[in-house]
């Protein structure tokens, strides 16, 4: 531009999302999170979420500012764990303002004037200090998340909400999952655990079945505290390649990019650790001791060394984060806790069970049913299971156990060349594909009994090789 300033201009992929929605939420978002919630998401220069006459691009497009600075991606293996801990202090306190604006609806933020059938001037949120904030400008209208797009959901006649409730909200996803259950020809494939012969077979009786159970108990495993019920704006993808920083001062966040699909969620539905973290090993539970690097390290090779090191600060930063969370912003504490129970991880399992979840959400409803009788005297368990089920349920969770250690095993063999996301560096893809053409020899090898065996193998086989 004249100016000096570089623009992007951003028209979405096929798989984007709903057409006009997703790009007329994306833009919203940004002006919203960056004029009232003081969060640096770039500058909208000229849009168009309708591709009509009156568009001479003949798609919907965004033109917006080009951040400053360098993704964060770039230097932060070479930075020192200050440096980490004050990166991580900015993005909280981004975070702490995106918690403090409490919405009255959940879904997705737009301009009041690109939704139709609704009334302008609704109460919007309620600010830090608890007052009401009414909007002409904004306003929350359909959810356009992943999570309503990814597999063939995008045509799924269903409830996008906006909703006024948290019940609301779980009985749409529920039955959002139950009719993505009934139109998929097959489970869709995933890389969290490899389906077959001799591991867990899905079927759409099963999921079906966790989801009429969840339809059951869902009242009653809701948060109760009142900060867990209400919606937030949030950005749930923190990662490095997503924040530019000041090459000159590492420590200063410059921009915050990627804001397509972006929702208006309660906080146990948020990402609340960063993804930029990097930790990996189990939760660090609740006494936040600090970290104490193993004493056999030192008689490590250099390159284990060097990794276990690694291992051992990304713990450091995750317990210092979680330590500064607890102390400084209670509501999403609280919301990282009631994740990690079952009730937050049975609600986690149930968004995504049209592709995976339903073995370890039905053997979590028999823990809350064991549970339930152990501490309630009021009524009986809202769910009842037969004996067959029970076995079922318990046969169930340990093919899936199973098939989530060999996908663990898999990725294992690859290291470093794991396709994340189902993707890989074209540098590597020959050597990948290799890999994987002897990792699935040896599976079928050891799986395979029948001609049966082998159709279901290569039918849930993730990988095109």
């Amino acid at each position: 531009m004249d100016t000096g300033k570089e623009v992007i201009g951003k028209v979405p992929n096929p798989n984007a999302g709903i057409e006009h929605y997703t790009t007329a939420s994306e833009v919203a978002t940004m002006d919203f999170m960056r004029n009232v919630l003081q969060t640096p998401a770039p500058q909208v220069y000229a849009w168009n979420s309708r591709v009509d006459r009156n568009n001479p691009v003949g798609a919907e497009y965004i033109v917006m500012e080009r951040m400053p600075g360098i993704p964060l991606a770039r230097i932060w293996d070479s930075l020192q764990l200050q440096d980490w801990m004050k990166i991580c202090l900015q993005v909280f306190k981004y975070q702490k303002k995106w918690t403090a604006a409490k919405f009255s609806q959940f879904g997705s933020i737009y301009y009041s004037k690109d939704i139709e059938s609704t009334t302008p001037g609704s109460r919007l949120y309620f600010d830090e200090a608890g007052h009401p904030v009414d909007s002409s400008r904004f306003i929350v209208g359909p959810a356009v998340g992943r999570e309503w797009v990814d597999n063939g959901r995008q045509n799924l006649p269903c409830d996008r909400g906006p909703w006024l409730s948290i019940l609301d909200l779980r009985s749409a996803i529920g039955l959002r999952e139950a009719a993505a259950v009934k139109t998929f020809q097959q489970t869709p494939k995933q890389l969290v655990m490899l389906y077959g012969p001799g591991v867990y077979q899905p079927t759409a009786a099963k999921k079906l079945a966790a989801l009429q159970s969840y339809f059951q108990i869902a009242s009653v495993l809701l948060p109760k505290e009142p900060g867990l019920t209400t919606g937030h704006l949030w950005h749930n993808d923190l990662h490095l390649e997503n924040i530019y920083i000041n090459p000159a001062n590492p420590r200063e966040i410059l921009g915050i990019i990627d804001w397509q699909s972006v929702q208006v969620m309660p906080l146990v539905d948020h990402c609340l650790d960063p993804d930029f973290l990097g930790y990996e090993g189990p939760d660090v539970g609740e006494d936040l001791e600090p970290p104490i690097i193993p004493k056999e390290v030192d008689s490590l090779d250099p390159p284990d060394r060097a990794i276990a090191i690694k291992q051992f600060y990304t713990k450091c930063l995750m317990v210092a984060w979680r330590m500064v969370v607890k102390a400084k912003n209670p509501a999403q504490y609280s919301a990282i806790q009631f994740r990690r129970s079952k009730a937050g991880h049975l609600g986690h399992l149930v968004q995504n069970i049209a592709v995976l979840g339903e073995a370890h959400a039905r053997a979590l409803l028999l823990d809350l049913r064991d549970e339930w009788s152990e501490t309630s005297s009021g009524p009986k368990f809202p769910i009842e299971f037969s004996e067959d089920e029970v076995a079922e349920i318990e046969n169930d969770v340990q093919a899936a156990d199973l098939s989530i250690e060999v996908m663990g095993t898999i990725k294992g063999r690859l290291g470093d060349l794991w396709p994340e996301k189902g993707l890989s560096e074209h540098e590597n893809y020959e050597v990948v594909m290799s890999e994987l053409r002897e990792i699935k020899s040896e599976l079928m090898d050891a799986l395979v009994k029948d001609e049966k065996d082998r159709e279901i193998f290569l039918t849930y086989w993730p990988f095109d090789c």
